[in-house]
């Protein structure tokens, strides 16, 4: 049955780690169903663009004429669409969150270095690489990441050792018996680890406690997943409304109505341009316009991008 207005669609690498592991465990918890989108991995990619306003990264949820953008808006969205079993009530409201952040912003750019620093197959594509120098100015340097594997190995073996000690008793998760956001957003950058080509990727099996708790998370699969052609999703939020409306739940900053310029933090050819209708603490949606899509309102986190008015 094709995907329609209330279906769910993830735009994702089908063949690719790191964060699309992320999305696929959470709706795997939720088994949900869900709409499976592939996009190359490096620019351009016109179909997600187009969708987004230029955001370039993955993953991207889209029910409709509606886009989320990242893993912490998709988050966001699977607990308001499906509730139970929640992927924060072992945490908290906050405290798991705030964890996920640990996982993201610390030790999955260590596992980064580390990954194409070790032989990493896609590091050796000289497209990727100038792609991901113009992503990642400064970061991104396959020479020096080899040079550093030492330094980053010895700091990934810090982490381990502070996720080791939190299973040390035998649980099965981080708080206890339930999964949670904490425990998938420490999981997928160690299981990004796997694509390691030189015995680094062995090195969470160095914890006993650590290899069975992946194990756990990754027992969850991805949910009940069919497939769906870029052409089709973008067909899908052609022929629907968006349902956000203008509502603000902070006083400062832009408010909805104001017409801004989003201007991506990872480097993309295209800035979102277009009328706010909503603004909260931690996420901003923006109105879009594009002839292939029609009118979508695109929501993002405020740490995606620097908004000015247009």
């Amino acid at each position: 049955m094709p995907a329609g207005a209330t279906d769910l669609i993830v735009h994702c690498y089908n063949d690719a780690p790191a964060f699309s592991h992320k999305a696929r465990a959470m709706l795997g918890v939720k088994n949900a169903h869900w709409f499976a989108c592939d996009h190359p991995t490096i620019l351009p990619k016109p179909d997600l663009s187009v969708l987004t306003g230029g955001y370039r990264q993955i993953p991207v949820a889209q029910i409709g004429a509606d886009v989320f953008c990242g893993s912490e808006l998709i988050l966001d969205m699977l607990e308001a669409r499906i509730p139970e079993p929640s992927l924060t009530a072992a945490s908290g409201p906050g405290v798991g969150r705030g964890l996920a952040h640990w996982g993201e912003d610390t030790l999955f750019w260590l596992t980064v270095q580390i990954v194409c620093g070790s032989d990493f197959v896609a590091s050796e594509d000289a497209d990727f690489n100038a792609d991901r120098e113009k992503m990642l100015p400064g970061f991104y340097d396959v020479p020096a990441m080899k040079a550093a594997l030492p330094t980053n190995v010895a700091l990934l073996h810090g982490h381990l050792d502070l996720l080791a000690r939190q299973l040390a008793d035998g649980r099965r998760f981080l708080f206890g018996d339930v999964v949670d956001v904490a425990d998938i957003s420490l999981w997928f950058p160690l299981e990004f680890m796997r694509f390691c080509r030189n015995g680094n990727e062995r090195i969470p099996d160095q914890y006993p406690a650590i290899a069975a708790w992946m194990g756990r998370i990754a027992a969850f699969g991805h949910g009940r997943r069919e497939e769906i052609s870029r052409a089709d999703a973008l067909a899908v939020a052609l022929a629907a409304t968006p349902t956000s409306t203008p509502r603000a739940t902070v006083d400062y900053g832009p408010q909805p109505g104001e017409q801004v310029r989003v201007i991506w933090k990872a480097y993309s050819p295209t800035d979102l341009v277009g009328e706010l209708v909503e603004a909260h603490p931690r996420t901003l949606a923006v109105r879009w316009s594009a002839p292939e899509v029609g009118d979508v309102v695109v929501h993002f986190p405020r740490t995606a991008g620097t908004v000015t008015p247009a």
